[in-house]
């Protein structure tokens, strides 16, 4: 929680006056990946179900500014960004509160629209080699719509959709190619309070492995 708090407040509360020097610099990213999860609980005042989806696909653009830094606590770079996601999976089986399952389908797709922070380090890792090691979280809202979820040609649920307020944490590593290009991998959770698809609770959290590539302008 201290860790997550940090992320998100840091860039906000931390004047040039303490801390930074004149290296500051925008810069934009293109990030590619899976989310191996989505949502993993159906629910209504009939009960609930558990679901599995497969892993599908995401993509996410973001554009931010870089600080370089000297705060301390092996904190080099401070990163403050806006970010716009989406992600989509496909049910494929549910289990009711006995444990039975079926085989189902139905898709899921969520856009979402983050503020988030990243704290970096460059020379933690390996002294001279163009790592850098960064811990991110973020907060904005999540936009869900839900295909028809039907189980043999009968429609359990109908489209429909949702926005509910959206958090994600996350930690990874990039080398830079160049002065202004660097790739990263990470991974992310992204979560959100529980979507209301039409009377139906759905309680959403995705695990994302992800690949990206930021171009700085410097």
């Amino acid at each position: 929680m201290k860790v997550f708090l940090a992320c998100c407040l840091m860039p906000i509360f931390v004047s040039p006056v303490l801390a930074f020097d004149s290296s500051t610099y925008p810069y934009a990213s293109l990030t590619l990946g899976t989310p191996l999860t989505s949502v993993n609980k159906l629910s209504d005042t009939s009960g609930s179900l558990n679901t599995d989806f497969n892993p599908g696909y995401m993509a996410g653009l973001s554009a931010g500014v870089t600080f370089e830094t000297t705060l301390g606590w092996n904190i080099e770079r401070v990163r403050a960004e806006a970010e716009i996601g989406y992600r989509t999976n496909d049910l494929v089986k549910m289990r009711n509160t006995q444990g039975q399952t079926a085989n189902m389908s139905g898709n899921i797709t969520v856009t979402n629209f983050m503020l988030n922070g990243y704290l970096e380090n460059t020379s933690l890792l390996a002294s001279g080699v163009p790592i850098n090691i960064f811990l991110t979280a973020g907060v904005g809202g999540a936009m869900a719509s839900i295909s028809s979820i039907s189980y043999k040609s009968a429609t359990l649920i109908k489209s429909a959709n949702d926005t509910q307020l959206a958090y994600q944490g996350g930690l990874g590593a990039g080398y830079e190619l160049t002065k202004r290009f660097t790739l990263d991998a990470a991974y992310k959770y992204l979560g959100t309070t529980p979507f209301n698809f039409s009377g139906v609770k759905a309680e959403y959290g995705s695990h994302n492995i992800l690949l990206g590539v930021q171009y700085s302008f410097k």
